[in-house]
């Protein structure tokens, strides 16, 4: 069976698509031409052409993978890099005006097995099936976060969401192999003697992090089929961590930090001026509704739950900023805070945090907790 797209790969091109100015530019013919054009150049330097004539096995095997992949009108030419001895073992492709260009470099033509081989043109022919699904999105996709990645003045997430749409494109052309191969044990071994420059049998299982988790994935692919994509996207993508976000956990992060900062102050005796002042600073003109939303607790705690030791501190660090905005309010926000992040199960992180940017010992520290604590059920009772 044939490989569907990615849930990924399509909120990256939802994402994208947003943003219509930038979408237009990539997605212009002579854009595209100017891209792949120069990126083809790149990829042929240096690289001799092979003939049917000569080099009949590869067609064969070019042949019957776009005969699998229903890409049988496909124009295919492979290239060798001219000393395959100086170069690193890998394959590329590019696609353009409707020919796909096959690089091989290094010796995997005589280290892998036939199996092997097939599996590395099977995956790489596959990026055509995906580049051509729906319409070519997803090769202006790929083209769009190339761009960004490659800039210096990338922020963070966007290179991070590079990242994985193309962890993702290789775990969906792992797929197509496999749906050509029928078995994942030639996938898991040509990738790893492509990664090692091991042959024969000295090549096991690969311990490179992305290699390790391709191979894992196509395992899971075989043995459970679609039921295993929840656990390849968590290998994939990991708990959250503060210092790799994407633009989805970004934005995920950003909306839970807003929710909470609506949720704790929804008291009007906590909305002075000193504390409006400092949650307008992480979003200016942030307003009240008129009812709490104790959903928020369950949505950080789940959060939380899955989360980076990063991403714990953060929250942390927003509370403790919160709970000494306002000296005016004296311990009663503070009590607020500390009850909040209790509830949330936040506090092994928090208190310690506290102490430290208090410089409080630990019986001052519970002093403080249980007068503010006071302060606050007094407030409430009120």
């Amino acid at each position: 069976m044939l490989p569907e797209v990615l849930p990924y790969h399509l909120s990256v091109r939802d994402h994208f698509k947003k943003h219509s100015s930038v979408w237009e530019f990539f997605a212009a013919a002579h854009t595209r031409e100017e891209q792949l054009g120069a990126f083809q150049t790149e990829l042929l330097k240096n690289k001799s052409p092979l003939r049917r004539e000569t080099d009949p096995g590869v067609y064969e095997q070019i042949d019957l993978v776009l005969d699998r992949l229903g890409l049988g009108q496909l124009s295919v030419t492979a290239w060798q890099a001219a000393d395959a001895d100086e170069f690193e073992w890998n394959a590329g492709i590019v696609y353009l005006h409707q020919e796909a260009h096959l690089v091989f470099c290094g010796p995997i033509r005589q280290q892998l097995n036939d199996a092997e081989m097939l599996a590395v043109i099977a995956h790489e022919l596959t990026h055509i099936r995906l580049y051509t699904a729906l319409d070519g999105e997803l090769e202006v996709v790929d083209r769009i976060i190339t761009a960004i990645a490659n800039h210096p003045g990338s922020e963070p997430p966007y290179d991070e969401t590079a990242r994985l749409f193309k962890i993702y494109a290789e775990i969906y052309c792992d797929r197509g192999a496999y749906a050509v191969l029928g078995d994942s044990d030639p996938i898991i071994t040509g990738l790893s003697k492509i990664a090692t420059g091991l042959p024969g049998e000295n090549a096991t299982t690969p311990t490179h992090p992305k290699n390790f988790i391709r191979a894992r994935a196509i395992r899971l692919w075989q043995d459970q089929g679609a039921a295993a994509d929840p656990d390849i996207a968590k290998m994939i993508e990991g708990p959250a961590d503060l210092h790799r976000l994407d633009v989805f956990s970004q934005s995920a992060l950003h909306t839970l930090t807003r929710e909470v900062l609506l949720e704790l102050l929804q008291p009007d005796w906590v909305r002075t001026a000193g504390v409006l002042g400092l949650a307008q600073q992480y979003f200016p003109g942030l307003s009240w509704p008129g009812n709490s939303d104790t959903g928020v607790r369950e949505r950080l705690i789940t959060a939380l739950e899955n989360a980076e030791p990063g991403i714990h501190e953060y929250f942390s660090y927003l509370l403790l900023d919160l709970a000494l905005a306002d000296p005016s309010l004296e311990n009663q926000l503070a009590g607020q805070v500390i009850a909040f992040a209790e509830e949330v199960r936040l506090a092994a992180v928090f208190e310690p945090i506290c102490k430290k940017e208090m410089q409080f010992g630990e019986k001052k520290w519970q002093q403080y907790k249980q007068s503010a604590l006071a302060a606050w059920h007094d407030v409430r009772s009120v």
